[in-house]
C-alpha cells in the first residue's frame, strides 16, 4: 500500500481502513513511525503470538512501552521470573475469584452513577458513565481507593497518548511525565501501607505473589508492572463497554433486543464489542531470529507488532467483520492477547462489562443515539469510542 497512508495520524484517527489495505496488499508491513513490523492478518497474528520462542516479549529501552511504563515489566519478562510475577497478579483475578466479589465491587458503583445520570436524559456515556465506573472499580482493586476518578482517568489518557506519540509531540511527553510523577507518588504510599499490613489489594498480591513466605519485591521492581496494570486495567473495561454500547446503538434493532432482556444479552454484546473495536489493539514482540511471515522477512532483533485489532476484522475469520453483530457465530477473537501474556484481567473485565451494560439497558428507557452530535473514537494501540452521545426517556 502507499507509504503515505500508513501514518500515525491515519492510524490514530481510524486505523481500520489502513488495516484493511494492509491485510490485502501488505500483511506484514514495516511502520517507520514506531520502527516495527505490523502483522495484520488473523492467522499470522495467531501464529506469531503463539510462538514465544521466536517472537518473545520486547524489553528494548527504545520501545515506547519503556518510556511510558518502564522496564522490565510483566509484558517484557519471560521464563520463571515472569511466571512468579504472574502468580501474584493472577491470584485474585481467576474466574472463580472474580465471581466471589465482582457483584459487590461493580453493581453498587454502576447503580450510583446511573441514579445521578438518569434524570438528565442525555449524556456522553463514555466520559459520564463507563470510564468512571471502570476507574473506580479497578482503582479499588489496585488499592487506590482514595484517588479521585478524574485523576485515574487522566492517568490512563496521558499514558495511552504517550504510547501513540509517533509525532514526538513534547506537550504529550510533558502530560505523561506529570501523570507518571503522580502515579509513582501514590503507588509509593500504597506500597508502604501494604508493606506494613498485607491486604487483599492487587498491590499487596504483586508485592508478594510467587515468593517464599516473608519475602517482598521492592517498589522499584514492581513499579513498571503496576504502571502496565494501571494503563490496561483502568481503561480497558470502560472502553470495551463503551465500544459495545456504541455498537448496539448504531444497530437499533439489536439495541431493542438488548433492552428487552439485558441479563440475557449483555455479555454477548460486550464480547462482540471487544472484537469490533479492540480496546488494546497491539501487542509488541521482538524477533529472536530471521523469520519469514506472509512472504516478508523479519530480521533478528526487529520489533514486531501483533495487531489484534486488525486480526479481529479479518474477513477470512469473521463474516462482515466491520459490522457490530452480537448474534454472529461465536469465534474466539484476539483482544486479550496470547499466552503466556494473556490478559490477567480478562475475567474481571468481562464480568464488569456485563454488569455495566445490563444495568444501562435496564435503567435507561428507550436508550438511543443523540443525533445532535457525532459519535467519536480515537487511537490505534489503544482505541475507544470517546463520545457515545446518548439520550433516553428521563
Amino acid at each position: 500500500m502507499s507509504v503515505s497512508e500508513l501514518t500515525g495520524e491515519n492510524l490514530y484517527r481510524d486505523p481500520y481502513p489502513v488495516y484493511a489495505r494492509l491485510r490485502e496488499e501488505s500483511p506484514v508491513a514495516f511502520f517507520e513511525g514506531t520502527k516495527e513490523f505490523l502483522v495484520t492478518r488473523f492467522e499470522d497474528c495467531r501464529a506469531v503470538g503463539s510462538n514465544d520462542r521466536v517472537f518473545g516479549p520486547s524489553g528494548s529501552p527504545d520501545r515506547p512501552e519503556a518510556r511510558v511504563m518502564g522496564m522490565p515489566n510483566v509484558l517484557s519478562m519471560s521464563g520463571d521470573e515472569h511466571q512468579l510475577l504472574r502468580a501474584g497478579i493472577d491470584d485474585n483475578l481467576t474466574q472463580e475469584a472474580v465471581r466471589g466479589y465482582v457483584e459487590m465491587l461493580t453493581r453498587p458503583v454502576v447503580e450510583d452513577y446511573l441514579a445521578r445520570l438518569k434524570p438528565r436524559g442525555a449524556a456522553n456515556l463514555t466520559a459520564d458513565l463507563f470510564e468512571p465506573i471502570s476507574v473506580r472499580c479497578i482503582g479499588n482493586v489496585i488499592g487506590l481507593t482514595d484517588t479521585p476518578n478524574d485523576t485515574l482517568v487522566e492517568w490512563f489518557h496521558a499514558m495511552a497518548a504517550g504510547l501513540q506519540n509517533v509525532s514526538d509531540d513534547q506537550a504529550v511527553w510533558d502530560r505523561l511525565d506529570r501523570a507518571l510523577a503522580e502515579i509513582e507518588t501514590q503507588l509509593g504510599a500504597l506500597y508502604e501501607r501494604a508493606l506494613a499490613r498485607p491486604d487483599h489489594t492487587l498491590m499487596s498480591h504483586v508485592m508478594r505473589g510467587g515468593l517464599p513466605e516473608g519475602q517482598v519485591r521492592s517498589l522499584d521492581e514492581i513499579l513498571p508492572t503496576m504502571k502496565v496494570i494501571i494503563l490496561g486495567g483502568l481503561q480497558e473495561p470502560g472502553h470495551a463497554a463503551a465500544n459495545a454500547c456504541a455498537g448496539l446503538l448504531l444497530n437499533p434493532d439489536q439495541a431493542k433486543v438488548a433492552a428487552a432482556d439485558p441479563a440475557e444479552h449483555a455479555l454477548r454484546a460486550f464480547d462482540e464489542g471487544l472484537r469490533w473495536i479492540a480496546p488494546i489493539g497491539v501487542t509488541p514482540r521482538v524477533a529472536a531470529e530471521d523469520v519469514v511471515v506472509a512472504g516478508t522477512t523479519i530480521p533478528a532483533g526487529a520489533s514486531v507488532a501483533i495487531v489484534m485489532a486488525s486480526a479481529n476484522r479479518d474477513a477470512s475469520r469473521f463474516d462482515n467483520p466491520d459490522r457490530f453483530d452480537m448474534f454472529r457465530k461465536k469465534r474466539p477473537h484476539l483482544s486479550f492477547g496470547f499466552r503466556p501474556h494473556f490478559c490477567s484481567g480478562h475475567a474481571l473485565s468481562r464480568a464488569m462489562g456485563q454488569i455495566a451494560l445490563e444495568e444501562v439497558f435496564r435503567q435507561l428507557p428507550n436508550l438511543r443515539l443523540d443525533d445532535s452530535r457525532e459519535l467519536q473514537a480515537k487511537g490505534w494501540r489503544f482505541r475507544g469510542v470517546t463520545d457515545v452521545p446518548a439520550t433516553w426517556d428521563a
